[in-house]
C-alpha cells in the first residue's frame, strides 16, 4: 500500500496582507462616502440610498475579499510524487507545483546565498513566511520549464516520508558530503 502523508501550512500574515485590509476597508467607507458627499453638494436626495446599498454591498465585498487573503498550502506526498497546492479561503484550491521526487537534483535548507548561485528557470514559494530557517528548498527539473525549485515548510513527518525517494546520488550528497 501507498504512503500518504499530507501537511497543510498557514501562511503568516505579514506587511502586504495588512496594506491589502488597510485599502480594502477605505474603498468600502470611501466609496458610499463620496455618494453621500455629492448628495449634500448636488442637493440630489436619493444619492444617499445609493450609498446605503453601497455600504451594504461593499460590507460583503469586504469580507470575501479579505477572507481571500487567507492562504493555506497544501503538501502531499504520495509513492514518490510531491504535490504542492494552495488553498484560498478553503474555498478554491490551486495546484502549484507537482513533481516526481526522484527528478530531485538537490535539496537544502533556505539560504539567499546559495540560491543566489544557482541559475533557476523558475522558483516556486509555498512556505509559510517569506524568508525563514525552516524553509527548505528543493531543487527539480521539469520537463517544460527546466531547472526548478520550490521553497516550502516541512515538518518532520513529510521530511522522513520524502528521503526515501531521493536518488543514490542525492542520498550521498545530503548523508555524506557534509560529515566531517
Amino acid at each position: 500500500m501507498e504512503n500518504l502523508v499530507e501537511q497543510v501550512v498557514p501562511k503568516e500574515k505579514d506587511v502586504k496582507y495588512y496594506l491589502n485590509v488597510c485599502l480594502l476597508v477605505l474603498a468600502a467607507i470611501g466609496i458610499p462616502g463620496i455618494f453621500v458627499l455629492l448628495s449634500f453638494i448636488t442637493g440630489v436626495q436619493y444619492l444617499i440610498i445609493v450609498a446605503f446599498f453601497l455600504l451594504l454591498f461593499s460590507v460583503y465585498g469586504l469580507w470575501f475579499f479579505i477572507s481571500s487573503l487567507k492562504v493555506d498550502y497544501e503538501y502531499s506526498c504520495l509513492s514518490s510524487t510531491l504535490r504542492f497546492d494552495k488553498v484560498i479561503a478553503k474555498r478554491r484550491r490551486k495546484p502549484i507545483v507537482k513533481f516526481d521526487i526522484k527528478s530531485v537534483s538537490d535539496f537544502f535548507q533556505y539560504d539567499d546565498k546559495e540560491m543566489g548561485k544557482r541559475k533557476i528557470s523558475k522558483v516556486y514559494r509555498a512556505s509559510a513566511k517569506e524568508f525563514s530557517e525552516d524553509n527548505y528548498v528543493a531543487v527539480f527539473r521539469h520537463e517544460a520549464r527546466g531547472e526548478c525549485a520550490v521553497i516550502f515548510t516541512p515538518n518532520e513527518k513529510l521530511l522522513e516520508a520524502i528521503k526515501p525517494y531521493f536518488s543514490a546520488e542525492m542520498k550521498k550528497k545530503l548523508y555524506f558530503s557534509n560529515k566531517s
